[in-house]
């Protein structure tokens, strides 16, 4: 049996991958027009057009009450309806102050997150109310946005240089796709357009126009291929919609995996016609949309909602030709919405309707992205454990996942056994601190918890409860893994914590369950 690529299709719906800072280019010639070509040229005002600047300070995800050193980003927003500013969510993240910027002038006022989606890379920002906030937004004109680009349009990547001065690079729109944009196994709508873009020194949120309205903002540009990754109008229009009802839902999502079924002998295993579409489901996620509307592995999807699935997953979009099926969820319906899927089940055409649900970051056992607050934890007597997420997973790099830690990334991978048995997350011993009570389990790290003084311990708020139960003068702590029991004197372990207060490893609370 061959090995087949398969790839997840809307796995979680509600995130890392930075923007990249554009490549130097080649001095831009200038263009000398005549009266007739310059009035047909498309112009943006610098009014529809602020710099943000953001303060960032993440948390240390290995040892999690501390935070790493502040770092600064800038960016360019864009004005719309209401005074308020539309960045990526990157711009946004872990900030712990955001200000807004004129171009020309220079002038500034504060800002904060009013709306934030780190799947779909969108925050939105606005200044508080005050006479300084309204003279900032007194010569400012809202853009209003296109979704109607296609392949082989021109588009256009907006700058400021260091004195406000407009700064234009023209792409072509060569290829539409799906593809994550920061959160791993979230897959949206991506433009990508060929073209050079001059580096600038605001360029980690920056818009993309068709004529004076919104087409995107930048992603990522590629200098050495020449090739920018575009976050399009549809998705961004989909985020403002659904943040205008002052209840933000997010993107919905099916929650299942997808195989191709393009090999020949595949297909024959699986009783499929040489031009019969369809693709298999290789999974479900427990408690998705897929689910509950009665979806089951082993399924072959041939439609959602009308639009056939081809053997690829593909379907045809009108707006954009072959697509992944992912838009029809992600880009085309919210949260609420009706869904009717048919599949072939043994044989047989069966009809699955459902409702279309977001499975927020925090239903997951494992945590698929956090931003702007503190990993959970908690210490006792020199003993870290935490919850198990994929940024935990994700600091190790590739190259240094080995051992437990190998171990954990199968687990979240796969984390059905454990689902199955009613864990809320997985509450895991990250890190053993030097201290005399844990002597003997320096070398420990990595091994999901089970028990905890005979209590199961499904997420952090039961190890906690569970370290107040100590059976006589012994706190009792099961594993999955060697060497599966361990032995914490509880006098040792308070004396210990007292000593890690405040201490060498600047420690100034022993959990954070918020």
């Amino acid at each position: 049996m061959k090995l087949f690529t398969s790839f997840l299709l809307l796995a979680t719906s509600a995130s890392c991958l930075h923007a990249q800072s554009p490549g130097p280019a080649a001095p831009k010639k200038k263009r000398v027009l005549t009266n007739a070509a310059a009035a047909a040229q498309p112009t943006v005002q610098n009014s529809s057009l602020v710099k943000v600047n953001a303060t960032s300070q993440s948390y240390n995800l290995h040892l999690p009450w501390q935070k790493e050193s502040p770092s600064g980003r800038r960016g360019l927003g864009v004005v719309l309806a209401g005074n308020r500013v539309l960045v990526t969510a990157q711009m946004a993240a872990d900030a712990t102050y955001l200000e807004l910027e004129l171009p020309e002038s220079g002038q500034k006022t504060p800002a904060k997150v009013v709306a934030v989606d780190y799947e779909a890379n969108l925050a939105l920002l606005e200044s508080p109310p005050s006479d300084k906030q309204k003279a900032f937004f007194a010569g400012l004109k809202p853009m209003s946005i296109d979704a109607s680009a296609r392949i082989g349009d021109a588009v256009t990547i907006l700058q400021t240089g260091r004195v406000g001065e407009l700064i234009e690079s023209p792409l072509n729109i060569s290829k539409v796709m799906s593809r994550r944009y920061i959160v791993e196994g979230s897959g949206f709508l991506v433009y990508e357009a060929t073209g050079i873009i001059r580096s600038e020194a605001n360029s980690f949120t920056l818009p993309v126009v068709k004529g004076n309205k919104l087409a995107g903002l930048l992603l990522s540009y590629d200098s050495k291929n020449q090739v920018t990754t575009i976050l399009p109008a549809p998705i961004i229009e989909h985020f403002l919609k659904d943040v205008a009802d002052g209840s933000y839902e997010g993107f919905p999502g099916l929650g299942m995996e997808l195989q191709a079924t393009q090999d020949e002998q595949f297909r024959e295993f699986l009783g499929l016609k040489p031009n019969e579409p369809g693709v298999l489901i290789s999974a479900v996620v427990k408690g998705a949309s897929a689910e509950q509307a009665g979806m089951k592995k082993g399924d072959i999807l041939v439609s959602i909602n009308g639009f056939t699935i081809d053997s690829r997953g593909d379907y045809k979009d009108p707006q954009y030709g072959a697509l992944s099926a992912g838009h029809l969820v992600r880009g085309r319906a919210y949260v609420g919405d009706k869904v009717e899927m048919k599949v072939i089940r043994e044989g047989k055409e069966v009809t699955l309707n459902g409702t279309l649900a977001r499975k927020k970051p925090e239903a997951h056992l494992v945590l698929p992205y956090q931003f702007d607050r503190g990993p959970r934890y908690v210490l006792m007597g020199g003993l870290l454990f935490q919850e198990l997420s994929q940024p935990y997973l994700d600091a190790f790099g590739e190259e240094q996942r080995s051992g437990a830690i190998l171990r954990l990334a199968r687990i979240a991978t796969n984390p059905e056994k454990y689902e199955e048995a009613g864990r809320k997350k997985l509450v895991f011993l990250s890190l053993v601190l030097p201290t005399p009570g844990a002597q003997g389990y320096d070398k420990l790290g990595g091994q999901v918890v089970n028990k905890v003084n005979g209590k199961v311990i499904n997420d952090l708020n039961d190890l906690a409860e569970a370290f107040k139960s100590a059976k006589e003068t012994w706190h009792v702590i099961e594993l999955d893994d060697f060497p599966h029991i361990l032995h914490l004197d509880t006098f040792n372990a308070e004396r210990d914590n007292m000593r890690l207060l405040g201490g060498a490893y600047r420690i100034g609370s022993l959990k954070r369950l918020e």
